[in-house]
């Protein structure tokens, strides 16, 4: 069979793009289908400029397939939608196939929005291969588990769910050629994501180490099952070999929900990975996701001698009752221990602080924000949770009446924030997005610019005094779409903590918002929020500096 995979732009845009985390999903559904021994061949749409139909079609013009798959999670509605009008717009199209966490997160919904031909429902790389060889042979596709499709009458049917697969290391590593990913790398700069600062000129690998995760905090879902599966060092430490060298590596982002539920394992990994470091002929870091209940001293030790630079952490809140509400299964005082062990150990911190859980409340809201302002230069970032389609809180939307038209919601709204607490009262709500707000623009860590340079059209060098360790930085290879008015996220290279770099113009509109905050009713900040985010920040950019970041 041949088979076109497309890959979903990350923005609703039509410009070229190569700040994207890599679709690993793709990649492995792409292994699968070439182990296997069809013909597959990749569309990267983030690489491309032009409506999304146009490019489409005309490589469909251009080339015959007899399947197209696509698919991604439901942050990426828009762009999947536009996919798939663009192959039902085609006359005598491709069999359509979509896969990923929007499909396994509500199948029947959608289903009834994309109407393709098939759905893959939970781990991907067995469901597709089996429903290829089941149609290739004219065979009965009742028996293929893990697949939605319309009977003769129009009926849509979901067969029964596969079963996880168990041993991880039977899957062919993912596929990379046809997605660009030179090109990617490329093109990829330290400014794209916040945890590739580390280099001028990062090149990241994705890496899959496990699958899952043995928790199941409210606002989590997750489309690979709940059954937590971990991959051998070996077959881990074989992949990194063979793709480190090949693709001139230098970040090992390692993607798992959650990285090494196994001491053992992870100690393993570490002197593996450290051997295999030391043996390369360039600098190379890698970075993970881990649980605050489980580290310790001699754990991160062991973690930043074999080449860790960062540690991703879920905090969530600093209250006892939400903690437990969210079934985090954590402490307040683990979080603690874990900021002082990690800033101690010089790695650096990715952490939120995420507010509006069922059970919040002023009180409980303001306990976090407390500590969040004492332990502020500890670089944890403030935002709101999320009810993504899959999770508890999403259910608890539903049945609450917030939200009320699913597809809607998944459509337009799925990145608002909603007032789902059962303890505050919408003015209160109000005042919390508010006191968020505020408390970002008074108390984040600024670094003090020393020069900022042109290298070409929009790229820069930027001289920065850390805050935290007073060591002069600099980056290169930085993209600021204005030099009179940006906003970057930044770690040091040197301490390896979190910091921010704002312009002069820039830290100015700040002060003036922070005072407004202070003084002005709420009514009143209302207005000059949406000033700033919406028409200020666009004025600046496109009427005085004449340079919109397209």
């Amino acid at each position: 069979m041949k088979v076109l995979i497309v890959v979903p732009r990350e923005k609703n845009s039509e410009n070229i793009n190569y700040s994207y985390l890599f679709p690993l999903g793709l990649a492995y559904i792409s292994s699968a289908l070439k182990s296997a021994g069809h013909n597959v061949h990749c569309f990267n749409l983030n690489h491309y400029s032009g409506a999304a139909d146009l490019l489409i079609n005309n490589h469909l013009a251009a080339n015959k397939y007899d399947f197209i798959c696509t698919g991604g999670l439901s942050t990426s509605y828009n762009q999947i939608k536009s996919i798939v009008d663009s192959v039902h717009s085609i006359k005598d199209s491709p069999k359509l196939i979509l896969g990923g966490g929007i499909i396994s997160s509500e199948p029947e919904l959608m289903f009834n929005a994309f109407n393709p031909d098939y759905v893959v429902i939970g781990e991907g790389e067995e469901t597709i291969v089996e429903l290829l060889s089941y149609l290739q042979n004219d065979r009965n596709i009742e028996s293929v588990a893990g697949i939605g499709y319309r009977d003769d009458n129009g009926k849509i049917v979901f067969n029964k769910s596969r079963k996880n697969i168990v041993d991880l290391d039977s899957i062919p590593y993912p596929d990379f050629e046809g997605f660009e990913f030179n090109k990617y790398l490329d093109h990829m700069k330290p400014s794209d994501q916040s945890f590739y600062d580390l280099f001028d000129n990062p090149r990241v690998y994705p890496l899959i180490c496990s699958r899952s995760c043995p928790f199941l905090c409210t606002f989590c879902f997750h489309p690979l099952g709940n059954k937590y599966r971990q991959r051998s060092v070996d077959s881990v430490m074989r992949e990194l070999k063979m793709m480190v060298e090949k693709y001139k590596i230098n970040v090992i982002a390692i993607y798992d929900e959650l990285f090494s539920n196994d001491r053992k394992w992870l100690y393993d990994f570490c002197g593996e990975i450290k051997k295999f470091i030391k043996e390369l002929s360039w600098e190379c870091k890698w970075s993970c996701q881990m649980r605050i209940d489980v580290v310790d001293d001699d754990m991160l030790k062991t973690m930043k001698n074999s080449g860790c630079y960062m540690l991703s952490y879920g905090f969530e809140s600093y209250s006892s009752k939400v903690i437990k509400s969210m079934k985090k299964h954590i402490t307040p005082e683990q979080i603690d221990c874990a900021i002082k062990l990690t800033l101690k150990n010089n790695l650096s911190l990715q952490a939120n602080f995420i507010f509006g859980d069922i059970l919040e409340t002023s009180s409980t809201a303001e306990e976090t924000l407390n500590y969040w302002r004492k332990n502020s230069d500890a670089g944890i970032m403030l935002a709101f949770i999320n009810p993504y389609p899959g999770t508890h809180i999403y259910q608890y939307c539903v049945e609450k009446g917030l939200i009320k038209d699913k597809l809607d919601f998944i459509q337009n709204h799925i990145f608002d924030i909603l007032n789902l607490t059962d303890n505050m009262t919408d003015n209160q709500f109000f005042k919390l997005w508010f006191d968020l707000h505020k408390a970002r623009l008074k108390y984040r860590t600024y670094g003090v610019i020393k020069s900022l340079k042109k290298e070409k059209e929009k790229t820069f060098i930027i001289s920065v005094v850390c805050p935290h360790c007073k060591m002069v930085v600099e980056y290169k290879n930085y993209h600021i779409s204005s030099d009179m008015f940006f906003d970057l996220t930044v770690h040091c290279r040197n301490c390896r903590r979190r910091f921010f770099i704002v312009s002069h113009l820039y830290r100015i509109v700040l002060a003036f918002m922070v005072i407004c905050y202070e003084i002005i009713p709420n009514g009143m900040k209302i207005w000059t929020y949406n000033l700033f985010q919406k028409k200020l920040k666009s004025f600046v950019k496109q009427y005085v500096f004449k340079s919109i970041d397209k």
